[in-house]
């Protein structure tokens, strides 16, 4: 009996002795595994909304995490939400660490459902080395009620007015309100024929990034066709992120269109011209727009040493649809030689301009050539005349 006591409290002793040895062994191993491998990311709560789009960047730090291929998979995660691994540009299952803490080995994209309840949701993340070790990581999305709707788009003078051919300039500000960072696309709905163009700091975009909380100025630029009527135009531009639709409304009063001709009365653009001897050429200025035009000035380039006039060089108002006709006197030179001359006659005021480009043809005058025809007959006759006196000598 005493031997039997005696074996139960040696029995107790080393049992006692082997669970604290059991303990501080497996206790070791923990902290090795935690001090080897360890799974982290910068932000593992954050704020979100119903149908956000997120992305978690994964690092590995520890002894362990260099030169070992990592598998990583998904523990748990709520219903209706969905999520993968991604390096790169492809999604992935297993990738390769290199020990390095500061490059992420990979990222977990995440979307939170529409129907998704207020609250915290969470993912947990495994990953497991081709060494043994492994590490979870447990990421908290805490759904916010924000409703979407309460970023803008806005635009500080949304009604411009001009003539056709004149492109507006609008300044607009995109707000976003919401708790993530959003990606706009621009587009608009404006009329055929127009062009929209939106830019920031100078450079032409059609999307554009904007931090949460924040804003960024977006110019918006519209250019009508040359021959657009007059009138009201209502162009809707859009921003569109993959959460929000933000919309502004432009309005753009076309006052009319200034079109100016420079012609003649018969349509030539050509004239015969003698030196030093005065030409005269009908123009015909006609008013194709449907707005008045005011002070238009005539002027000329021509050959040096010509000289182009005008019955008047300045015409007060020309109506829309109107025209009227102003005589020009050209004047070669007096050093003109025969042959063909160009003159550039214009005519231009505040909003329009236009020129016609002439074909001046000099020629010689006709007394000069009876002269010469005189000449040529008397050397004849004075040649036939020496000819018949001497000829038979």
């Amino acid at each position: 009996m005493k031997q039997k006591k005696l074996f139960q409290s040696h029995f107790y002793i080393a049992a006692a002795i082997i669970t604290v040895l059991l303990y501080f062994f497996f206790s070791t191993m923990k902290v090795f595994a935690a001090e080897g491998f360890h799974l982290y990311t910068n932000s593992p709560g954050i704020y979100v909304t119903a149908g956000d789009s997120v992305s978690f960047d994964l690092y590995l730090t520890g002894s362990s995490a260099a030169d070992s291929d990592v598998t990583l998979s998904v523990a748990s995660m709520p219903d209706g939400f969905s999520g993968y691994f991604k390096s790169g540009s492809y999604e992935v299952s297993k990738v390769h660490a290199d020990g390095d803490s500061s490059t992420s080995i990979a990222s977990f994209q995440v979307t939170v459902p529409t129907e998704a309840a207020e609250g915290v949701h969470e993912i947990t993340l495994r990953a497991v080395s081709d060494t043994g070790y492994e590490d979870e990581l447990t990421l908290s999305l805490n759904v916010s009620g924000l409703e979407s709707g309460e970023s803008n788009f806005y635009v500080e003078y949304p009604d411009q007015e001009g003539v056709s051919g004149t492109s507006f300039s609008y300044s607009t500000t995109i707000a976003n309100n919401t708790l993530n960072t959003q990606n706009y696309n621009f587009s608009s709905n404006a009329p055929a024929g127009w062009t929209v163009s939106f830019s920031s700091d100078s450079t032409q975009i059609s999307s554009l990034e904007v931090e949460s909380g924040s804003s960024a100025g977006v110019t918006i630029t519209v250019t009508p066709p040359d021959k657009v009527e007059a009138g009201e135009y209502q162009i809707d531009c859009a921003a569109t992120s993959a959460r929000e639709q933000l919309s502004t409304t432009l309005n753009v009063t076309i006052l009319g269109t200034y079109d100016m001709e420079l012609s003649t009365t018969d349509g030539r653009l050509s004239l015969d011209a003698y030196a030093n001897k005065e030409s005269d050429v009908t123009l015909k200025i006609t008013n194709n727009g449907n707005i008045d035009l005011e002070n238009i000035s005539l002027s000329s380039s021509a050959p040096s040493g010509w000289d182009v006039s005008f019955d008047t060089t300045t015409i007060d108002s020309l109506a829309a649809g109107a025209s009227t006709e102003i005589v020009a006197h050209i004047t070669p030179g007096d050093d003109a030689l025969t042959g063909d001359y160009v003159t550039i006659i214009g005519a231009s005021c505040d909003n329009q301009s236009a020129s016609a480009e002439f074909r001046i043809t000099v020629k010689t005058q006709t007394g000069w050539g009876i002269f010469a025809i005189f000449i040529i007959i008397a050397v004849a006759a004075g040649l036939y005349y020496v000819m018949k006196k001497y000829g038979r000598r």
